[in-house]
């Protein structure tokens, strides 16, 4: 008991300070629509951003990661402590260049990733290119900028501070030095900048990593969208995208979206056919289990709560076939329709349990 309370201590001092908002709608907004003017269109008038077609590469270094941060958990004290450390490290570093991003009379957030002021945010925070916006340093400074290309497919944008100067910077990972599982840590402006509170910092992990996005269980809410999710090498792996029905499901825009069409963002390019809602949807969120998909999350009004799935349920075959880790499970709910009803089978308490699930639509 005494171990289990040193671990709850530790991870308060890791996770740092996480600005909660009741409302459940807050969750659902992509962006913060707080109070903000737009600029002057003669007065505010900005120069044309200078451009580049060299996208900033990820940086060539060995992982200074010890193999005790790899782990599928700390089995110590010491290890977590060796985590909390690597944490404030890494937000030490990556502080100053996150920053809330304002379109006209909504908030988003973003990271600078290059010295002359190039931003990575989100297509929805963005918005179309050509935009004269302004963003917001953690210190309350505030830089005029223009809105650059979009990819709604992948939900990735692109804007460029205007005002003359070099900006702090983070470098830019790889999908290569992603896995499932990894640590990673989130930072935005939740709820849109306020006055005196630095980005918000959560703590979590890579729960599913696929291509076209990234799945953790970093919390987020409205006007986190466009934010940075870093490796604990301080290293920028993902942009907030989307918020799922749990607040254990956050999705991010892979750093490989980035790097692929650099150029076509640069040339503010408006390019990609959004995500259409509609697809099926189970309704949890889950981790790798040696015998499936083992549940860390089931979302209220969806077809898992229907059918009183728990969490530390482990979901061992689906439609018949063995599920082989929760990206499979996801995998295997794909090809389903909504309404589709399906026969899986659960562990739970030594037991297995059959059960029959409707699949629902994704809004």
């Amino acid at each position: 008991m005494l171990f289990l309370q040193r671990v709850v201590l530790l991870f308060v001092c890791v996770s740092l300070t996480v600005h909660s908002l009741s409302s459940a709608d807050d969750r659902n907004s992509e962006t913060s629509k707080l109070d903000s003017k737009p600029a002057d269109s003669k007065k505010d008038a900005q120069p044309e951003p200078k451009k580049t077609s060299r996208a900033p590469k990820p940086p060539e270094v060995k992982s200074t990661i010890s193999a005790s941060l790899r782990k599928p958990a700390p089995e110590s004290v010491e290890e977590l402590i060796a985590i909390q450390q690597r944490v404030q490290k890494v937000v030490k570093q990556v502080m100053k260049c996150t920053v809330n991003v304002r379109v006209g009379g909504g908030q988003g957030s973003g990271v600078i990733v290059t010295k002359d002021g190039y931003v990575l945010t989100a297509a929805h925070v963005s918005g179309e290119p050509g935009k004269r916006i302004s963003l917001v340093f953690p210190d309350g400074k505030t830089v005029r900028g223009r809105t650059l290309g979009l990819n709604h497919a992948a939900d990735a944008g692109l804007v460029k501070i205007t005002d003359p100067g070099e900006w702090p910077f983070a470098e830019l990972g790889s999908d290569n030095s992603v896995e499932q599982g990894d640590w990673c840590v989130s930072l935005g402006h939740p709820g849109g900048y306020h006055r005196g509170r630095n980005p918000v910092v959560r703590l979590g992990r890579i729960v599913v990593k696929k291509d076209t996005m990234l799945q953790s269980d970093c919390t987020l809410v409205g006007g986190d969208s466009g934010g940075p999710l870093f490796d604990l090498e301080g290293r920028v792996i993902g942009i907030h995208s989307r918020i799922g029905p749990s607040n254990t499901w956050n999705f991010h825009v892979p750093i490989g979206a980035f790097h692929k069409d650099w150029d076509r963002f640069v040339s503010e390019d408006n390019f990609g056919q959004p995500p259409q809602a509609g697809g099926p949807i189970l309704g949890v969120g889950g981790e790798n289990h040696p015998n499936g998909a083992r549940i860390t999350g089931v979302a209220p009004g969806l077809p898992a709560e229907a059918a009183a799935l728990k969490v530390g349920d482990v979901i061992s075959s689906f439609d018949g076939k063995a599920v082989k880790g929760f990206n499979g499970l996801f995998e295997l709910v794909q090809k389903k329709k909504p309404g589709d009803k399906v026969a899986i089978e659960v562990l739970r308490d030594g037991k297995t349990l059959k059960k029959t699930i409707v699949l629902a639509a994704r809004e």
